[in-house]
């Protein structure tokens, strides 16, 4: 790190900033060094957050300069010090001070400046820390934590403490600062030594580690200041079961299709994995099917029951989604989740698998379901969309978009847009190009349910607040019509 000075900044100002900048950066360090041309300096306390233990000064002195001279001048500021001459270089050392006691330290920078060979104002300082303060960091025992309070993710970064996600909310845990060299150690205690290579030459990667007993993590590692940092989400080790996500039957009823293509969507914390882990899980319970995932990384682990699943990293069994799901069509699968629909290749895949007999499950972040079909259809080329929109009306089951709610009481609950697939009113709106049409088809549908009708019934079975329900909604007026007993427009069904 490189910290720049003003004409006015003292050798002490220097020093303080740059250990605040530090910690600030890439934790609590134990020693550290500062370097500019005619000067260093070399700082070490077992809490350098609060106090320094040892600090060395060295400095290329006038001619002639003497350092029981040096002494003396501070002796008399009633500062003791040590100050020796040798090879061309002066060297003061002085007692241990808190920071608050930083300003009756200013005779130094006096006595410093005036003897000092060239003036050490409006320099660049070059500082790097030798050493951290060591902290005992166990990843198992943070992971036992975010099980207690029911947390969903875990965010460790250098500089802060570890800090949860519960109930949507961030909150630190009650630990120190970590520092870059915790978090070095961290990696290594969830990653293999591949893992930390490739985090160290990508900057950034995705891996699966298990804590036994408690559920998997999907572990997202990147940078941050030049520090290792992680984003780490708790995965159980068994999927939810259907009846407890909240869902209706409607959706469940996805998973007794033959073929075609069923998304769920939603941004990124909304409980698609979930969902679709659920759904995955109904299927292996009841029927007799080969079931294929395609992930990066994967998240819920599957054992066999009527079906047999067979999970695939990419990255590491397989190069990207499209490639795995172009081969899965000769593996014999009667149903494929494919992690993500990233790109075109992906979906073409997929609409290809969904036309030739095969269930498919995926995602995408998209925030209403017809916001999804637009973005599958915009995907492609303007020469293919025609082609496009007919091999997706043909194909679709269904999409699921989420919202996650604070729930009444504590947890979350989810939000849902539906859309159901395979229906002539669905079909033909696609293949007219008349998409915006499935906004009043999902409001006017039995099976299907905007965001704003399923706000306005976890309202009324008083699952969420108010104000959560309206966070959900699109038309804040029409929930609060609606929630006063005004009946909505034609063409609306707000839950009637």
């Amino acid at each position: 790190m490189f910290i720049g000075t003003k004409a006015t900044s003292t050798i002490l100002d220097v020093l303080n900033t740059g250990v605040q900048e530090l910690i600030m950066q890439s934790g609590i360090p134990s020693e550290v060094s500062y370097k500019t041309g005619s000067c260093s300096m070399y700082v070490r306390s077992s809490e350098l957050d609060k106090r320094v233990e040892h600090l060395r000064i060295e400095f290329t002195p006038k001619e002639g300069v003497d350092p029981a001279q040096l002494s003396a001048e501070l002796k008399k500021a009633q500062i003791p010090s040590q100050a020796k001459l040798s090879d061309g270089r002066c060297s003061l050392t002085l007692p241990s001070f808190e920071w608050r006691q930083l300003r009756q330290l200013v005779p130094v920078d006096t006595v410093i400046e005036e003897n000092c060979e060239k003036s050490l104002r409006s320099q660049s300082w070059k500082v790097e820390v030798l050493s951290y303060k060591p902290h005992d960091v166990n990843i198992n025992r943070m992971i036992e934590l975010m099980k207690e309070r029911n947390a969903s993710d875990l965010h460790l970064r250098a500089g802060t403490p570890p800090f949860i996600r519960v109930d949507n909310d961030l909150a630190p845990l009650d630990m120190p600062p970590l520092s870059a060299q915790d978090m070095e150690e961290l990696v290594y205690q969830l990653g293999s030594e591949d893992e930390v290579r490739k985090l160290e030459s990508e900057r950034e990667s995705s891996f699966q580690y298990h804590a036994a007993g408690v559920g998997y993590l999907r572990c997202s590692g990147y940078y941050k200041q030049n520090a290792m940092a992680l984003a780490i989400r708790l995965i159980p080790e068994e999927p939810l079961p259907f009846d407890d996500l909240n869902i209706p039957d409607v959706v469940r009823d996805v998973c007794n299709k033959h073929r075609g293509l069923f998304l769920v969507c939603g941004v990124t914390g909304s409980g698609k994995s979930t969902t679709l882990a659920a759904m995955i899980d109904y299927i292996n319970d009841t029927r007799h099917k080969n079931i294929i995932t395609i992930e990066d990384p994967i998240e819920y682990v599957y054992r066999d029951k009527h079906s047999i699943i067979s999970q695939r990293q990419v990255g590491r069994d397989t190069f990207s989604f499209a490639n795995a799901l172009r081969g899965a069509l000769r593996e014999d699968p009667d149903v494929i989740l494919v992690g993500e629909m990233r790109d075109v290749d992906t979906i073409r895949a997929a609409l290809s698998a969904a036309e030739t007999g095969h269930l498919v499950f995926s995602t995408l972040h998209t925030m209403t379901a017809v916001d999804t079909v637009n973005r599958v259809i915009s995907y492609f080329p303007q020469a293919e969309r025609d082609l496009i929109r007919q091999e997706l009306a043909y194909s679709l089951q269904g999409v699921v978009c989420q919202r996650l709610l604070k729930r009444v009481g504590g947890g979350r609950i989810p939000c849902l847009e539906i859309l159901i697939g395979g229906k002539p009113i669905v079909r033909d709106a696609i293949l007219e190009g008349d998409i915006d049409r499935l906004y009043s088809i999902i409001e006017v549908d039995s099976d299907m349910t905007s965001f704003d009708q399923y706000a306005v019934d976890l309202y009324r079975r008083e699952l969420v607040s108010k104000e959560e329900a309206i966070s959900a909604c699109s038309d804040e007026q029409a929930f609060n019509r609606i929630v006063s007993g005004i009946k909505g427009t034609e063409g609306r069904k707000l839950l009637g």
